[in-house]
Protein backbone atom coordinates (compact mmCIF):
# COMPACT_ATOMS: atom_id res chain seq x y z
CA UNK A 1 0.00 0.00 0.00
CA UNK A 2 1.35 3.57 -0.84
CA UNK A 3 1.76 6.17 1.62
CA UNK A 4 -1.08 8.12 0.19
CA UNK A 5 -3.74 4.74 0.36
CA UNK A 6 -2.28 4.23 3.89
CA UNK A 7 -2.88 8.07 5.31
CA UNK A 8 -6.63 8.16 3.41
CA UNK A 9 -7.25 4.63 4.74
CA UNK A 10 -6.41 5.87 8.36
CA UNK A 11 -8.18 8.95 8.00
CA UNK A 12 -10.95 7.06 7.13
CA UNK A 13 -11.26 5.05 9.97
CA UNK A 14 -10.59 7.77 12.21
CA UNK A 15 -13.56 9.48 10.08
CA UNK A 16 -15.59 6.17 10.76
CA UNK A 17 -15.07 5.91 14.82
CA UNK A 18 -15.83 9.19 15.77
CA UNK A 19 -19.03 9.20 14.10
CA UNK A 20 -20.01 5.88 15.79
CA UNK A 21 -18.87 7.05 18.68
CA UNK A 22 -20.71 10.51 18.35
CA UNK A 23 -24.52 8.44 17.33
CA UNK A 24 -24.15 6.17 20.42
CA UNK A 25 -23.61 8.95 22.17
CA UNK A 26 -26.64 10.51 21.22
CA UNK A 27 -28.92 7.38 20.93
CA UNK A 28 -31.64 6.46 23.33
CA UNK A 29 -32.94 3.53 23.57
CA UNK A 30 -37.34 3.05 23.08
CA UNK A 31 -37.07 1.92 26.95
CA UNK A 32 -35.69 4.66 28.48
CA UNK A 33 -37.97 6.69 26.06
CA UNK A 34 -41.06 5.15 27.26
CA UNK A 35 -39.83 5.69 31.14
CA UNK A 36 -38.88 9.26 30.04
CA UNK A 37 -43.23 9.34 28.99
CA UNK A 38 -44.17 7.54 32.05
CA UNK A 39 -42.19 9.61 34.57
CA UNK A 40 -40.08 6.54 35.26
CA UNK A 41 -35.62 7.08 35.08
CA UNK A 42 -34.16 5.14 33.22
CA UNK A 43 -33.24 1.46 34.40
CA UNK A 44 -29.52 2.14 35.13
CA UNK A 45 -29.75 5.47 36.39
CA UNK A 46 -32.12 3.87 39.56
CA UNK A 47 -30.16 3.84 42.12
CA UNK A 48 -29.25 -0.67 43.60
CA UNK A 49 -30.20 -1.21 39.89
CA UNK A 50 -28.82 -4.90 38.92
CA UNK A 51 -27.80 -2.87 35.48
CA UNK A 52 -23.94 -2.07 35.30
CA UNK A 53 -22.97 1.67 34.18
CA UNK A 54 -23.58 1.88 30.84
CA UNK A 55 -25.36 -0.59 30.14
CA UNK A 56 -28.36 -0.50 27.86
CA UNK A 57 -31.58 -2.04 28.59
CA UNK A 58 -33.15 -3.41 25.33
CA UNK A 59 -36.45 -2.73 23.90
CA UNK A 60 -39.44 -4.14 24.14
CA UNK A 61 -39.62 -6.38 20.91
CA UNK A 62 -35.82 -7.53 22.08
CA UNK A 63 -37.07 -10.95 24.76
CA UNK A 64 -35.23 -13.92 26.37
CA UNK A 65 -31.82 -12.24 26.88
CA UNK A 66 -28.71 -14.65 27.44
CA UNK A 67 -25.41 -14.23 28.27
CA UNK A 68 -23.01 -17.37 29.29
CA UNK A 69 -19.49 -19.21 29.09
CA UNK A 70 -19.41 -21.74 26.42
CA UNK A 71 -22.53 -23.82 25.99
CA UNK A 72 -23.24 -24.13 29.73
CA UNK A 73 -26.52 -22.00 30.77
CA UNK A 74 -25.94 -21.78 34.08
CA UNK A 75 -22.10 -20.63 33.61
CA UNK A 76 -20.76 -16.93 34.99
CA UNK A 77 -20.01 -14.68 31.29
CA UNK A 78 -15.97 -14.97 32.43
CA UNK A 79 -13.40 -16.42 30.17
CA UNK A 80 -9.88 -16.95 30.28
CA UNK A 81 -7.20 -14.81 28.82
CA UNK A 82 -5.65 -16.32 26.35
CA UNK A 83 -8.10 -19.90 26.27
CA UNK A 84 -10.68 -20.99 23.99
CA UNK A 85 -13.07 -20.12 25.60
CA UNK A 86 -16.26 -17.80 24.48
CA UNK A 87 -19.71 -16.29 25.97
CA UNK A 88 -22.47 -17.02 23.91
CA UNK A 89 -25.00 -14.48 23.63
CA UNK A 90 -28.73 -15.86 22.76
CA UNK A 91 -32.12 -13.71 22.41
CA UNK A 92 -35.05 -13.15 20.01
CA UNK A 93 -36.75 -10.30 18.50
CA UNK A 94 -40.51 -10.14 18.46
CA UNK A 95 -41.31 -9.81 14.92
CA UNK A 96 -42.73 -11.14 10.94
CA UNK A 97 -38.93 -11.30 9.97
CA UNK A 98 -35.48 -11.31 10.74
CA UNK A 99 -32.56 -8.93 10.52
CA UNK A 100 -29.05 -8.05 11.20
CA UNK A 101 -27.55 -6.42 13.54
CA UNK A 102 -24.08 -4.98 14.53
CA UNK A 103 -21.78 -5.75 17.56
CA UNK A 104 -19.53 -3.92 19.31
CA UNK A 105 -17.40 -4.63 22.82
CA UNK A 106 -16.11 -2.22 25.08
CA UNK A 107 -13.67 -2.36 27.90
CA UNK A 108 -14.46 -1.27 31.27
CA UNK A 109 -12.93 -0.32 34.50
CA UNK A 110 -13.80 -2.70 37.86
CA UNK A 111 -16.63 0.45 38.58
CA UNK A 112 -17.97 -0.34 35.10
CA UNK A 113 -16.41 3.22 34.36
CA UNK A 114 -14.90 3.95 31.13
CA UNK A 115 -11.45 2.53 30.50
CA UNK A 116 -8.53 4.45 29.15
CA UNK A 117 -7.71 1.10 27.42
CA UNK A 118 -7.53 2.20 23.52
CA UNK A 119 -9.76 -0.53 21.39
CA UNK A 120 -6.42 -1.19 20.01
CA UNK A 121 -5.08 -2.94 23.05
CA UNK A 122 -7.78 -4.49 23.92
CA UNK A 123 -9.08 -6.10 20.76
CA UNK A 124 -7.48 -7.28 17.72
CA UNK A 125 -9.77 -7.54 14.01
CA UNK A 126 -12.83 -5.74 13.45
CA UNK A 127 -14.52 -2.95 15.51
CA UNK A 128 -17.42 -4.42 14.77
CA UNK A 129 -19.46 -7.89 13.64
CA UNK A 130 -22.65 -8.85 12.47
CA UNK A 131 -25.36 -10.97 13.91
CA UNK A 132 -26.98 -12.81 11.21
CA UNK A 133 -29.15 -15.86 10.24
CA UNK A 134 -31.47 -15.95 12.81
CA UNK A 135 -33.55 -19.03 13.61
CA UNK A 136 -37.23 -18.29 12.69
CA UNK A 137 -40.20 -19.91 14.97
CA UNK A 138 -41.99 -22.56 14.29
CA UNK A 139 -45.41 -21.02 16.00
CA UNK A 140 -46.84 -17.31 15.53
CA UNK A 141 -48.98 -15.58 18.00
CA UNK A 142 -46.38 -13.86 18.33
CA UNK A 143 -43.76 -14.80 15.68
CA UNK A 144 -40.32 -14.14 16.31
CA UNK A 145 -36.73 -14.61 15.11
CA UNK A 146 -33.92 -16.46 17.57
CA UNK A 147 -30.32 -15.39 17.33
CA UNK A 148 -26.69 -16.38 18.83
CA UNK A 149 -23.70 -15.17 18.63
CA UNK A 150 -20.54 -15.99 20.21
CA UNK A 151 -17.57 -13.88 21.17
CA UNK A 152 -14.29 -14.24 20.78
CA UNK A 153 -14.57 -15.72 17.17
CA UNK A 154 -12.69 -15.28 13.85
CA UNK A 155 -13.22 -11.45 13.69
CA UNK A 156 -12.80 -10.30 17.33
CA UNK A 157 -10.73 -11.35 19.68
CA UNK A 158 -9.90 -10.09 23.09
CA UNK A 159 -6.52 -9.43 24.27
CA UNK A 160 -6.96 -7.33 27.53
CA UNK A 161 -8.47 -8.71 30.41
CA UNK A 162 -11.52 -7.22 32.63
CA UNK A 163 -15.41 -6.06 32.39
CA UNK A 164 -16.61 -5.94 29.20
CA UNK A 165 -20.14 -4.44 27.90
CA UNK A 166 -21.13 -6.56 24.91
CA UNK A 167 -23.26 -4.38 22.81
CA UNK A 168 -26.06 -5.20 20.24
CA UNK A 169 -26.72 -2.48 17.32
CA UNK A 170 -29.40 -1.59 14.98
CA UNK A 171 -27.43 -2.58 11.72
CA UNK A 172 -29.14 0.52 10.32
CA UNK A 173 -28.83 2.98 12.47
CA UNK A 174 -26.13 1.93 14.54
CA UNK A 175 -28.16 3.01 17.98
CA UNK A 176 -27.55 0.43 20.54
CA UNK A 177 -30.48 -1.89 21.24
CA UNK A 178 -28.98 -3.55 24.51
CA UNK A 179 -25.68 -4.56 26.01
CA UNK A 180 -24.98 -7.17 28.57
CA UNK A 181 -21.83 -7.38 30.37
CA UNK A 182 -19.65 -10.17 30.78
CA UNK A 183 -16.05 -11.12 32.13
CA UNK A 184 -12.13 -11.72 31.06
CA UNK A 185 -9.51 -12.81 33.75
CA UNK A 186 -6.04 -13.35 33.67
CA UNK A 187 -6.31 -16.50 36.36
CA UNK A 188 -3.90 -15.70 38.13
CA UNK A 189 -2.79 -15.84 41.39
CA UNK A 190 -5.19 -18.06 44.15
CA UNK A 191 -8.62 -17.15 45.49
CA UNK A 192 -10.42 -18.75 48.62
CA UNK A 193 -13.70 -17.09 50.33
CA UNK A 194 -16.10 -17.80 53.57
CA UNK A 195 -18.88 -15.75 54.84
CA UNK A 196 -19.61 -15.00 58.22
CA UNK A 197 -23.48 -15.15 59.24
CA UNK A 198 -24.39 -11.75 61.15
CA UNK A 199 -27.53 -11.24 63.23
CA UNK A 200 -29.14 -8.18 64.74
CA UNK A 201 -28.08 -5.86 61.75
CA UNK A 202 -31.57 -4.32 61.67
CA UNK A 203 -35.16 -4.51 62.22
CA UNK A 204 -36.66 -6.04 59.26
CA UNK A 205 -33.68 -8.76 58.08
CA UNK A 206 -32.33 -11.68 60.43
CA UNK A 207 -29.42 -12.71 58.93
CA UNK A 208 -26.32 -10.31 56.94
CA UNK A 209 -23.44 -12.22 55.24
CA UNK A 210 -19.83 -10.50 55.29
CA UNK A 211 -17.77 -12.29 52.70
CA UNK A 212 -13.74 -12.57 53.28
CA UNK A 213 -11.41 -13.14 50.62
CA UNK A 214 -7.97 -14.55 51.02
CA UNK A 215 -5.70 -13.66 47.37
CA UNK A 216 -1.85 -15.18 47.14
CA UNK A 217 -1.19 -12.75 44.60
CA UNK A 218 1.55 -12.72 42.02
CA UNK A 219 4.64 -11.67 42.31
CA UNK A 220 4.01 -9.05 39.93
CA UNK A 221 1.88 -6.85 42.12
CA UNK A 222 4.21 -5.05 44.25
CA UNK A 223 1.79 -2.75 46.70
CA UNK A 224 -0.97 -5.17 47.20
CA UNK A 225 -2.69 -1.88 48.79
CA UNK A 226 -2.61 0.19 46.11
CA UNK A 227 -2.32 -2.38 43.08
CA UNK A 228 -5.36 -4.56 44.15
CA UNK A 229 -8.80 -4.11 44.13
CA UNK A 230 -11.59 -6.58 45.51
CA UNK A 231 -15.30 -6.74 45.09
CA UNK A 232 -17.93 -9.07 45.97
CA UNK A 233 -21.39 -9.81 44.00
CA UNK A 234 -24.52 -11.41 45.28
CA UNK A 235 -26.44 -13.37 42.99
CA UNK A 236 -24.69 -12.43 39.61
CA UNK A 237 -26.37 -8.90 40.05
CA UNK A 238 -23.29 -6.81 38.64
CA UNK A 239 -24.14 -3.40 39.48
CA UNK A 240 -24.87 -4.36 42.94
CA UNK A 241 -21.47 -5.54 43.14
CA UNK A 242 -19.37 -3.96 46.39
CA UNK A 243 -16.18 -3.25 46.75
CA UNK A 244 -14.36 -4.32 50.01
CA UNK A 245 -13.39 -1.60 51.93
CA UNK A 246 -10.69 -3.43 54.62
CA UNK A 247 -8.00 -4.82 53.79
CA UNK A 248 -5.34 -7.13 55.54
CA UNK A 249 -1.92 -7.91 54.77
CA UNK A 250 -0.28 -9.65 57.92
CA UNK A 251 0.29 -12.91 55.88
CA UNK A 252 3.22 -13.05 53.91
CA UNK A 253 1.78 -13.27 49.94
CA UNK A 254 -1.70 -13.11 50.69
CA UNK A 255 -4.24 -10.16 50.40
CA UNK A 256 -6.96 -10.55 52.76
CA UNK A 257 -9.95 -8.01 51.88
CA UNK A 258 -13.50 -7.83 53.52
CA UNK A 259 -16.95 -5.82 53.96
CA UNK A 260 -16.98 -4.33 56.92
CA UNK A 261 -20.46 -5.26 58.90
CA UNK A 262 -22.53 -2.21 57.61
CA UNK A 263 -21.37 -2.97 54.15
CA UNK A 264 -22.56 -6.75 54.52
CA UNK A 265 -25.02 -8.00 52.52
CA UNK A 266 -28.68 -9.51 53.15
CA UNK A 267 -28.47 -13.14 53.34
CA UNK A 268 -32.13 -14.01 52.84
CA UNK A 269 -32.72 -12.54 49.28
CA UNK A 270 -35.26 -14.49 47.84
CA UNK A 271 -36.98 -15.38 44.48
CA UNK A 272 -40.36 -17.18 43.80
CA UNK A 273 -40.27 -19.84 40.81
CA UNK A 274 -41.78 -20.19 37.53
CA UNK A 275 -42.23 -23.26 35.78
CA UNK A 276 -43.17 -22.83 32.52
CA UNK A 277 -41.43 -25.29 30.22
CA UNK A 278 -44.84 -26.06 28.83
CA UNK A 279 -47.49 -23.00 29.25
CA UNK A 280 -50.30 -25.95 27.99
CA UNK A 281 -48.96 -28.15 30.81
CA UNK A 282 -47.19 -26.08 33.01
CA UNK A 283 -45.69 -26.08 37.12
CA UNK A 284 -47.90 -25.71 40.70
CA UNK A 285 -47.52 -21.84 40.26
CA UNK A 286 -50.33 -21.93 37.13
CA UNK A 287 -54.35 -21.94 38.04
CA UNK A 288 -55.82 -20.98 35.15
CA UNK A 289 -54.71 -21.34 30.97
CA UNK A 290 -56.73 -19.62 27.73
CA UNK A 291 -55.35 -21.11 24.87
CA UNK A 292 -57.24 -18.99 22.34
CA UNK A 293 -56.10 -15.36 23.68
CA UNK A 294 -53.08 -13.50 21.39
CA UNK A 295 -50.86 -14.54 23.02
CA UNK A 296 -51.76 -17.64 24.93
CA UNK A 297 -52.70 -16.14 28.86
CA UNK A 298 -51.60 -18.01 31.88
CA UNK A 299 -52.78 -16.98 34.98
CA UNK A 300 -50.63 -17.96 38.14
CA UNK A 301 -52.24 -18.76 42.11
CA UNK A 302 -51.76 -15.84 44.53
CA UNK A 303 -48.62 -14.67 45.94
CA UNK A 304 -49.16 -13.92 49.68
CA UNK A 305 -45.84 -12.33 51.54
CA UNK A 306 -44.99 -14.40 54.11
CA UNK A 307 -47.46 -17.14 53.48
CA UNK A 308 -44.95 -19.81 52.49
CA UNK A 309 -45.81 -22.22 54.62
CA UNK A 310 -43.28 -24.61 52.98
CA UNK A 311 -40.89 -23.35 50.70
CA UNK A 312 -38.88 -24.76 48.08
CA UNK A 313 -35.04 -24.81 49.14
CA UNK A 314 -33.27 -23.46 46.32
CA UNK A 315 -29.93 -22.81 44.62
CA UNK A 316 -30.12 -20.05 41.97
CA UNK A 317 -27.52 -20.39 39.41
CA UNK A 318 -29.19 -18.52 36.28
CA UNK A 319 -32.26 -16.68 37.14
CA UNK A 320 -33.93 -17.15 33.87
CA UNK A 321 -33.69 -20.58 31.42
CA UNK A 322 -36.01 -19.47 28.42
CA UNK A 323 -36.77 -22.14 25.78
CA UNK A 324 -34.63 -22.22 22.80
CA UNK A 325 -36.17 -24.28 20.20
CA UNK A 326 -38.33 -22.49 17.87
CA UNK A 327 -41.54 -23.98 18.71
CA UNK A 328 -41.18 -22.13 22.28
CA UNK A 329 -44.19 -19.79 22.47
CA UNK A 330 -44.69 -16.44 24.49
CA UNK A 331 -47.75 -16.04 27.03
CA UNK A 332 -49.06 -13.52 28.60
CA UNK A 333 -49.07 -14.14 32.71
CA UNK A 334 -51.08 -12.54 35.12
CA UNK A 335 -49.75 -12.20 38.32
CA UNK A 336 -50.98 -11.42 41.53
CA UNK A 337 -50.26 -10.56 44.86
CA UNK A 338 -52.18 -9.83 48.21
CA UNK A 339 -50.08 -7.86 51.12
CA UNK A 340 -50.15 -8.22 54.72
CA UNK A 341 -51.83 -4.96 56.41
CA UNK A 342 -47.99 -4.08 57.66
CA UNK A 343 -46.66 -4.29 54.55
CA UNK A 344 -49.18 -1.49 52.81
CA UNK A 345 -48.27 0.67 50.42
CA UNK A 346 -49.20 3.76 48.41
CA UNK A 347 -45.86 3.04 46.43
CA UNK A 348 -45.53 1.53 43.31
CA UNK A 349 -45.34 -2.08 42.77
CA UNK A 350 -43.50 -4.04 39.62
CA UNK A 351 -42.98 -7.42 38.50
CA UNK A 352 -39.46 -8.23 38.32
CA UNK A 353 -37.55 -10.58 36.58
CA UNK A 354 -35.21 -11.89 34.16
CA UNK A 355 -37.95 -12.28 31.44
CA UNK A 356 -37.89 -8.09 31.74
CA UNK A 357 -34.31 -8.13 32.31
CA UNK A 358 -34.66 -7.08 36.23
CA UNK A 359 -35.87 -3.36 34.96
CA UNK A 360 -38.74 -1.64 36.46
CA UNK A 361 -40.76 -1.29 33.45
CA UNK A 362 -44.09 0.53 33.41
CA UNK A 363 -46.04 -2.18 31.33
CA UNK A 364 -45.18 -4.52 34.24
CA UNK A 365 -46.51 -2.18 37.03
CA UNK A 366 -49.23 -4.06 39.17
CA UNK A 367 -52.48 -2.34 39.37
CA UNK A 368 -54.19 -2.48 43.10
CA UNK A 369 -57.96 -4.08 42.78
CA UNK A 370 -59.98 -3.10 46.24
CA UNK A 371 -62.36 -6.08 45.57
CA UNK A 372 -59.56 -8.64 46.01
CA UNK A 373 -57.63 -6.50 48.15
CA UNK A 374 -54.82 -7.38 45.83
CA UNK A 375 -52.31 -6.25 43.30
CA UNK A 376 -52.55 -7.77 39.88
CA UNK A 377 -50.10 -7.73 36.75
CA UNK A 378 -48.78 -9.12 33.64
CA UNK A 379 -45.21 -9.89 32.08
CA UNK A 380 -44.86 -11.39 28.54
CA UNK A 381 -42.86 -14.64 28.97
CA UNK A 382 -41.35 -16.92 26.75
CA UNK A 383 -41.94 -20.79 27.71
CA UNK A 384 -39.15 -21.81 30.73
CA UNK A 385 -37.79 -22.21 34.04
CA UNK A 386 -37.57 -18.32 35.94
CA UNK A 387 -36.75 -16.83 39.63
CA UNK A 388 -39.09 -13.46 39.85
CA UNK A 389 -39.47 -10.92 42.50
CA UNK A 390 -41.46 -8.06 43.47
CA UNK A 391 -40.47 -4.86 43.83
CA UNK A 392 -40.91 -1.27 44.97
CA UNK A 393 -39.41 2.05 43.42
CA UNK A 394 -39.28 4.79 46.48
CA UNK A 395 -36.94 8.41 45.29
CA UNK A 396 -35.67 6.66 42.68
CA UNK A 397 -34.35 3.12 44.24
CA UNK A 398 -35.46 -0.02 43.56
CA UNK A 399 -36.35 -1.89 46.94
CA UNK A 400 -36.75 -5.91 45.70
CA UNK A 401 -36.75 -7.11 49.33
CA UNK A 402 -39.54 -5.62 51.48
CA UNK A 403 -42.01 -8.05 49.30
CA UNK A 404 -39.78 -11.36 50.31
CA UNK A 405 -40.62 -13.96 52.41
CA UNK A 406 -39.77 -14.05 55.86
CA UNK A 407 -38.01 -17.17 56.36
CA UNK A 408 -35.86 -17.60 52.87
CA UNK A 409 -34.99 -20.68 51.25
CA UNK A 410 -33.02 -19.82 48.81
CA UNK A 411 -28.85 -20.09 49.07
CA UNK A 412 -26.87 -17.26 48.53
CA UNK A 413 -24.67 -17.46 45.50
CA UNK A 414 -21.40 -15.19 45.71
CA UNK A 415 -18.76 -13.62 43.14
CA UNK A 416 -15.32 -12.36 44.09
CA UNK A 417 -13.35 -10.36 41.84
CA UNK A 418 -9.63 -9.44 41.50
CA UNK A 419 -8.49 -6.23 39.87
CA UNK A 420 -5.42 -4.94 39.43
CA UNK A 421 -4.57 -1.21 38.19
CA UNK A 422 -2.49 -1.51 35.43
CA UNK A 423 0.38 1.35 35.76
CA UNK A 424 1.20 1.01 31.92
CA UNK A 425 -2.50 1.41 30.97
CA UNK A 426 -4.26 3.14 33.47
CA UNK A 427 -7.02 1.16 33.64
CA UNK A 428 -8.18 -2.19 35.50
CA UNK A 429 -7.08 -5.83 35.13
CA UNK A 430 -9.08 -8.70 35.80
CA UNK A 431 -6.70 -11.19 37.62
CA UNK A 432 -8.77 -13.75 39.51
CA UNK A 433 -12.60 -14.31 39.51
CA UNK A 434 -14.15 -16.97 42.21
CA UNK A 435 -18.01 -17.43 41.73
CA UNK A 436 -19.84 -20.26 44.40
CA UNK A 437 -21.92 -20.96 47.29
CA UNK A 438 -19.69 -20.53 50.35
CA UNK A 439 -20.46 -21.60 53.77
Amino acid sequence: MDVFAFKFTTLYRLLFITAITIHAGFACTSEQLQNRQDGLPAPAMLRNSPMVDGEVAPPDNIKSIQLYRGDRKTSVPAIELGSNEYVTLRFDELGESGRMFRVRVRHRDSDWSHSSVMRGFYLSGYQEDLISGGQPSAVQRPYYTHYSYQFPNDNMQVQFSGNYLLEVLDYETSQPLFSVPFFVYENTGRIDMNLEELYGMDARYLVHHQPFARYHYPSFVISPNLDLQFYFVQNRFWGRARAADTHDMSETGVYRSYLTRPQSFVGVYEFRPLNLQRYDDPGPEVIDIQPETTPPRVRLYRDVVNLDVNPRRRTPALHGFPRDDNRARYVDVRFELQLPAREATDLPVYIYGPFNNWTIREQNRMEYREATDSYVGRAVVKEGDYDYKYAIVEDGEVDDLRLDASFATTSQEYTTLVYYRDPEFRSDRLLQILTGFPQ
